[in-house]
Formats: C-alpha cells, sequence, structure tokens
C-alpha cells in the first residue's frame, strides 16, 4: 500500500522487555505525511484491498485468517518527535 501513496514508509519494533504474558513483542508503524491524510485513509485503503482481494467476501476471509494466528493487543495513534 506504500506504492498506493497510503502511507510514506513503515516502521517494525520488537519489545525485547515484555511485562507480562499479556504485553506486546511486535508493533508495526505505518508513517503519513500529515494529520489530514488519515481523514480518506479508509476510502482510499478500500479501494486498494478490494483490487487486491478481488471481491470484499475474500478480504473478510482473509482477516478472519489473520486473525486465528495473532492477536491484536492494542491500537494506537502517535506522533514521532525529530529533536533538533
Amino acid at each position: 500500500m506504500k506504492k498506493e501513496g497510503l502511507f510514506n514508509e513503515y516502521k517494525v519494533w520488537t519489545n525485547v522487555t515484555t511485562d507480562g504474558p499479556n504485553d506486546w513483542d511486535i508493533a508495526v508503524g505505518y508513517m503519513i505525511s500529515n494529520w489530514a491524510a488519515i481523514d480518506q485513509l479508509d476510502a482510499r485503503a478500500a479501494t486498494v484491498l478490494a483490487k487486491h482481494y478481488g471481491s470484499r467476501e475474500a478480504m473478510l476471509e482473509a482477516g478472519r485468517k489473520r486473525n486465528e494466528i495473532r492477536e491484536v493487543v492494542a491500537s494506537k495513534l502517535a506522533r514521532e518527535v525529530m529533536p533538533k
């Protein structure tokens, strides 16, 4: 979805110091250019995903299969700060 312009880049982090068995171990961050880009993200992503999977039903089935092998612990919106 990067080549479609939905985000600029993505980053992956690992948590090497977990606080317990329910803590996260892998985090994926999708970097967008500005806050306004979030407003149209759902509509643009839906178009790209429908094209990729071929149908809404196939997209939903793929989502169900992903949920069988993972657990989403949290979803956060954060801002990257780069000190000068």
